[in-house]
């Protein structure tokens, strides 16, 4: 147990070093693990976490996967995922906020304004909120 208590410990530390608010949210099982992504409708995705923009500049999703310990009503964070966002509409909430981002999943190459390389998955959005 104690092993599960730390990478929780870690995980914190780094969104918030990240500018994340916020690290709890409703959980979701896919059928590998818990995750706070969701299917949506028409082959869409519907994921909630903390906007954050890294040291390429890219704007990213960042949000916890984790497993059940014990019970399955027991979640224990395991790992930070992150997710590009492509096609961000021009207004969007402040880098730190909890959102959620609905689109449509993709993984290939793909770069910020400036040109640098960002994580591989990515959605293309169509609403934040």
């Amino acid at each position: 147990m104690r092993n599960f208590f730390w990478v929780t410990i870690v995980i914190i530390v780094v969104l918030t070093a990240l500018g994340a608010t916020q690290v709890s949210a409703q959980w979701y099982y896919n059928g590998n693990y818990y995750t706070t992504c969701f299917p949506g409708p028409a082959f869409s995705i519907q994921c909630s976490g903390n906007l954050l923009r890294n040291p390429n500049g890219c704007t990213v999703l960042g949000f916890l996967v984790g497993n059940w310990v014990n019970d399955p009503t027991n979640i224990v964070p395991t790992a930070t995922q992150y997710y590009t966002l492509q096609n961000l509409p021009s207004s969007i909430p402040p880098i730190g906020s909890w959102v959620t981002v609905t689109g449509y999943l993709y993984q290939g190459p793909n770069h910020s304004p400036t040109g640098a390389s960002c994580p591989g998955n990515y959605i293309n959005v169509t609403s934040v909120t």
